[in-house]
């Protein structure tokens, strides 16, 4: 045992030293586009600043009850210790991508030998979706790092019962954390329970039940009065779009099958290798019968947590609605397909000569190596443009002018409208934590009265007409076209014709629906009144070249 122990730690050193030259080099420096980022950062402030888990960026203030806590509390502590940049938020990811990856290590270890080991976990460590994840603000690298902390934990328990007790407390732990960074974590915790009921371990069931069914029962409870639940959403046909309904259950077939080939032939291999079309698609289908058949091969021997949280969670994903298909979510299942893969290819090359099992394996290497590698160069490419950007025009000059006329937009709102203004914007949790201000998302519909409705419930008094994407052009500028009367002009930041913004004043006692509208060409805005503008309007100039995160400057006063 002492001979090997050299060697375990030979490989597993070198195997991050690598992944981490990987992820460092693609390392893209700008915050990401999509709301969660900006909502971990609000909930990680809310904790800091309030002491509670609230949706701050929201006018009303409810509680949160969608995203577990571990999460946003790990960027608070680190908020509370005085990180201020989206860089330093986003170094999280890079050290749970690095745990996550140890991890895997130590777990295909103990399955498949030190040299097997580092080649899955350099697989994985270079893998499309890994490297991806790893650069934002999103939960999804500390789930992997907790799942495989368990993984490899309860493992080493089994391994050694006799004297190994705090291995069965470090993976009870982690799949307690596991399932408080994401709710997508119950099948670790159904993997747990039903491989203590196979074992017949009594007495660590009912421990492991009580110490992980009272905070469950806790944040399940705190749920029930959210107006939207995550199990709503889960049976609804779009979550993003609520009016569609929930989905039959005979429609349930459906669904499955849609998300099967979806992760079978796309998402599945795209995230290890970031390629399309129809070879990978085959590849897809390979990987996954390689999956299945070094899945069975272990059940036959014994039946171990891992062996009941893949099935388990490969159901949930196949289950949830279509829309929320894709590779981050396919992500938890890469090391379980890279393990069972090689155990897979071992059986099958064992009846194989030595030189054609050889040349298989290379071949299976260099397929599951060039495409992601070839990825990563241009990723590297385009992360060193960022980060010249970056340093010279703001945290967000990586987006083009878009989204940099949305920033400028609440970066000067935050300064210039007056204190606790809300503004009705397409990106809300962005908006806040630029701006500072509360903000919701408006209406979509293009009804001006659906439009002053929505404001007015939460005492909106502006909206952000900008060019994020089409939908506040299609909504907000659909209203203004019906009703000019029902908006008034505050300010206009970027250039229109690449994508510039306006902040709109919203006039509630306009003229109802019906009145004629002008000719689109006749369409003029009334400049708002004075009131509508703080006292800093017209001398505050919009600064958005800082990297730091506007809110969190109040924690420094």
């Amino acid at each position: 045992m002492t001979g090997k122990a050299p060697v375990r730690w030979t490989f597993l050193v070198s195997a991050l030293f690598l992944n981490a030259l990987f992820i460092i080099g693609a390392f893209d420096p700008s915050p990401h586009t999509g709301g969660d980022n900006a909502g971990y950062v609000s909930l990680a402030y809310s904790l800091v600043t309030t002491g509670s888990y609230t949706e701050l960026f929201d006018p009303a203030g409810p509680s949160h009850t969608k995203y577990p806590p571990v999460f946003p509390a790990i960027l608070a502590v680190l908020m509370w210790l005085g990180a201020r940049t989206w860089i330093a938020f986003k170094g999280v990811s890079v050290v749970a991508t690095l745990a996550a990856l140890g991890f895997t290590y130590l777990w295909a270890e103990q399955r498949l030998g030190s040299r097997a080991a580092f080649s899955v976990a350099l697989l994985l460590g270079v893998s499309v979706s890994v490297i991806y994840h790893s650069h934002w603000i999103l939960s999804d690298p500390v789930f992997l790092a907790f799942t495989m902390a368990a993984m490899w934990a309860l493992e080493s328990y089994e391994s050694d019962e006799s004297g190994a007790t705090g291995f069965l407390f470090l993976g009870v732990a982690a799949v307690g954390l596991a399932y408080f960074t994401r709710s997508a974590g119950l099948p670790l915790v159904v993997a747990l329970l039903g491989w203590l009921v196979l074992k017949r371990g009594w007495r660590p069931l009912g421990v492991s039940t009580l110490v992980l069914g009272i905070p469950m029962l806790w944040w399940w409870v705190r749920g029930l009065g959210a107006e939207i639940s995550y199990t709503d959403e889960f049976w609804m046909v779009n979550p993003y779009d609520p009016s569609q309904g929930t989905i039959e259950l005979m429609d349930l077939g459906s669904r499955i099958l849609t998300n099967l080939t979806g992760y079978m032939f796309n998402w599945g291999p795209y995230g290890i290798i970031g390629s399309r079309g129809p070879w990978v698609a085959v590849l897809g289908v390979v990987l996954t019968l390689g999956m299945i058949y070094g899945w069975l091969n272990q059940i036959k021997d014994r039946v171990r947590p891992a062996e009941l949280f893949v099935p388990a969670y490969a159901a949930l994903i196949l289950l949830w609605p279509e829309v929320w298909a894709g590779d981050r979510f396919a992500l938890p299942l890469y090391p379980f397909v890279l393990v069972y893969g090689v155990t897979a290819l071992r059986d099958t090359l064992a009846r194989a000569p030595v030189p054609a099992g050889r040349l298989i394996t290379g071949a299976v290497i260099l397929i599951l190596v060039v495409p992601p590698i070839t990825s990563w160069i241009g990723n590297v490419r385009r992360a060193s443009t960022c980060a010249d950007l970056v340093r010279t025009s703001g945290a967000f000059a990586c987006w083009g002018p878009r989204m940099g006329a949305f920033v400028e937009a609440a970066d000067w709102a935050g300064h210039a409208l007056p204190e606790g203004s809300v503004v009705m914007t397409r990106k809300p949790r962005h908006f806040y934590t630029v701006s500072g201000l509360p903000s919701r998302t408006f209406s979509f519909d293009s009804d001006p009265d659906a439009q002053i409705e929505a404001a007015t419930s939460v005492g909106g008094r502006y909206v952000l007409l900008d060019q994020w994407d089409g939908l506040a052009s299609r909504y907000v500028g659909g209203a203004v076209l019906d009703r000019p009367s029902a908006f008034c002009f505050v300010r206009r930041f970027g250039d229109g014709s690449t994508g510039g913004a306006d902040i709109l004043g919203i006039i509630p006692t306009s003229s109802p629906s019906g009145v004629p509208s002008p000719p689109r060409a006749e369409v003029r805005l009334a400049v708002c009144p004075s009131d509508y503008q703080g006292a800093a309007a017209g001398s505050y100039s919009a600064r958005s070249s800082s990297v730091r995160i506007p809110l969190l400057d109040g924690l420094d006063s």
